[in-house]
């Protein structure tokens, strides 16, 4: 497997190699992981390492355009808003309604890797790189590499900052390559995420040169690292989601367990459930003391039940929480919470289940050939955990084989 080196020297071909700008503190942890995996698929590594290459090279670029640009280099990001919090609570449809709004500047699934050169404002519903990511997308849902029913975001549709946190090597995709133990641990506790948002704000700067807005993004897992996110946007505006917990936790199981599966011959559920429930757990602890140690004007609460009953209400909230303008004919109106695209949009459609599986708070699942897992309620949640009995000694005296 070739290493970081060699990953750079791909990159940059037959150019001088670039001076590392912290990129490499996690690349080095990923390739070191990746490199114990023992459940790959054949010929999954190689993509793992192109996917890496074309990553590097996006970053190479991002920095070369900027050294070329000074003053665009320098320009400020204006109170930028961020939709973060719970997964599957309506984040998604929210960004492609505020989409619509020509105030706004989203970060487009076609520039993910594909920044360079920036696009301009007349440009950014025809640039010639939506038909390329469009057909990319298309073909892997053509040959089930990206099933129809999981949360797909079409090449013409808004994305989250995952591509960006990615291309310095501190970001979500590099969890779904294969499990990844050591980097998980890394990435949870250690990694320096004041550096990965600043390059993050450098993007924001490089893209907004020739296509200027109010900075609309999404990710629910900014959650993780919202202090950090804060010191560097210290103007920022947060909306955070809120949905009842166990709902989403099964279904992002399922969904990160899918995405494992595309390259994995076999995928441990266990280490699925702990980072899934672990990324919940710290982004709950991390966005409350956030909020507790900034601001309470620059929070606003969504809540997914009343945005799924009146999406224009909880927009006009918004609206108001940013003291931005409204036009009545700016956004669409969503009607039928329940077609395809709305349904995918909010990122509520099924993982590999059956249209009529009941419930969604009771446990389904197969009998004999047809498995014996369960999806859905905290029986779903079960699947992916490890009991486990812990002895705290308070004593000072040995407690017999425990000490």
């Amino acid at each position: 497997m070739d290493g970081v080196e060699a990953l750079v020297e791909r990159a940059v071909g037959d150019r001088s190699p670039p001076v590392p700008t912290g990129w490499q503190e996690g690349l080095g942890p990923f390739l070191a992981d990746l490199e114990r995996s023992r459940t790959l698929a054949p010929g999954a590594r190689a993509g793992i390492e192109r996917f890496a290459v074309g990553t590097l090279r996006a970053r190479f670029a991002i920095e070369g355009w900027l050294a070329e640009n000074p003053e665009a280099a320098a320009a400020p990001v204006e109170r930028p808003l961020f939709i973060l919090g719970m997964p599957r609570a309506g984040t998604t449809l929210l960004l492609n309604l505020l989409r619509h709004d020509p105030q706004r500047r989203v970060y487009w699934h076609w520039e993910g890797n594909r920044e360079i050169p920036p696009a301009r404002t007349e440009r950014l519903l025809d640039d010639p790189r939506i038909a390329v990511r469009a057909a990319e997308v298309e073909a892997m849902l053509d040959s089930g590499a990206l099933p129809r029913n999981h949360h797909v975001e079409l090449g013409d549709e808004p994305t989250e900052c995952n591509w960006i946190l990615g291309q310095d090597f501190k970001a979500y995709p590099w969890l779904v390559q294969t499990i990844v133990p050591e980097y998980f641990e890394w990435l949870m506790h250690d990694a320096d995420m004041i550096a990965a948002y600043r390059y993050h704000r450098q993007v924001l700067r490089v893209l907004q040169s020739s296509a200027p807005g109010r900075w609309t993004l999404k990710f629910p897992s900014h959650a993780m690292a919202l202090s950090a996110l804060l010191e560097i946007y210290p103007d920022a505006r947060i909306v955070m989601t809120h949905r009842d917990p166990i709902k989403p936790v099964a279904s992002s199981c399922s969904l990160v367990q899918q995405i494992l599966s595309l390259q994995n011959e076999s995928v441990d559920r266990k280490a699925v459930g702990y980072q899934t429930l672990t990324i919940n757990l710290l982004g709950a602890q991390r966005m409350t003391a956030a909020r507790d140690a900034n601001p309470s004007t620059q929070f606003h609460d969504m809540h997914y039940k009343a945005f799924i009953r009146d999406p224009m209400a909880t927009i006009r909230a918004l609206y108001a929480f940013e003291g931005m303008a409204l036009a009545g004919d700016v956004l669409p109106q969503p009607q039928i919470f329940g077609s395809e695209a709305v349904n995918r949009a909010v990122g509520q459609l099924d993982v590999d289940l059956p249209a009529d599986h009941g419930h969604p708070t009771a446990p389904w699942g197969g009998m004999k050939m047809s498995g014996t897992g369960r999806e859905l309620g905290r029986y779903g949640v079960d699947s992916y955990l490890e009991l486990k009995q812990v002895h705290v000694n308070l004593n000072e005296a040995p407690m017999g084989w425990y000490s």
